[in-house]
């Protein structure tokens, strides 16, 4: 998850038949969900090794991590378009080796719906898109129709040691994860801090005081019952928290509720389910 910094790479624009790509590669995985989602997941020669969903994605080659890729391989694969994420130096270097690029910012809700229309159009896949798009906007209306008023404050967790409280990191107020949490009645504690993405001390913490704690953490699904359990005991190391006190502590531990993609409805779902107080 990177600050909106699109210098690089095309300006996308509707392409004619004859001038849609052909061989495409992804470097993020919610950029490769997003080729998927509109219909043109035949086109990808190769993803990040990150890239794990959907599931025919397994069978594509992989060219690495996002910030590291392999650029020897991406040559001998020769894409006519590479879709990555904003960054000055991988745009750069993309760009210095030949490669048609185009930059997808993900912060917000806005930059990934309109990412994914930008990717419809560049491959030809517009009516597919634009449906994908109002599908997810048809989910997110209907569940700040159904959510109630401000009336929490909650805390957004993204990452912590294991087996303790320390390193803890929050998502703040310009996410997309922040927004969906908006969208579903709560109001985020650090709602007032400017930065996207930062660590969190006890001290504030207890400071806040948050009414619940949505902890966004990924763990394999066969490990999901076991370890449930014992992040929420972890909790219990802070009792004076509000959250803590009422139990108020929700655990979401599937991989897509830290990819800004595509499936922004299925996490738009699980947190309304959590905060209306239907599981934890």
């Amino acid at each position: 998850m990177l600050l909106v910094a699109a210098m690089l790479g095309l300006i996308s624009l509707p392409v004619a038949a004859g001038d849609v790509p052909k061989r495409i590669i992804s470097l993020a995985p919610n950029i490769t969900e997003i080729v998927y989602r509109v219909g043109a997941g035949d086109l990808l020669v190769a993803r990040t090794d990150y890239c794990l969903f959907p599931a025919a994605a397994d069978s594509l080659p992989t060219v690495g991590a996002y910030l590291n890729p392999d650029f020897e391989k991406m040559v001998t694969l020769q894409p006519d378009l590479v879709l990555h994420l904003p960054s000055p130096d991988l745009g750069q270097r993309l760009k210095t080796l030949g490669f048609r690029t185009a930059v997808l910012p993900n912060e917000t809700v806005a930059e990934i719906l309109d990412g994914m229309i930008e990717v419809g159009e560049l491959l030809g896949r517009q009516s597919a898109a634009e449906a994908a798009v109002q599908g997810i906007k048809d989910t997110l209306a209907l569940v700040r129709k159904r959510s109630t008023e401000l009336r929490e404050k909650a805390m957004l967790v993204i990452g912590r040691e294991v087996g303790s409280l320390r390193g803890l990191y929050a998502a703040g107020q310009e996410t997309y994860l922040s927004e969906i949490l908006n969208m579903c009645g709560a109001e985020n504690v650090f709602a007032d801090v400017s930065l996207r993405y930062f660590e969190v001390s006890q001290e504030d913490l207890i400071a806040r005081n948050p009414d619940l704690v949505l902890e966004l953490r990924i763990v394999d699904e066969a490990e999901h019952v076991s370890m449930r359990p014992k992040l929420l005991k972890d909790w219990q190391q802070l009792p004076v928290l509000s959250a803590v006190k009422t139990q108020q502590i929700y655990l979401h531990m599937d991989r897509f509720f830290l990819i800004p993609g595509p499936r922004i409805s299925k996490i738009a779902m699980a947190f309304y389910h959590s905060l209306e107080g239907l599981q934890q």
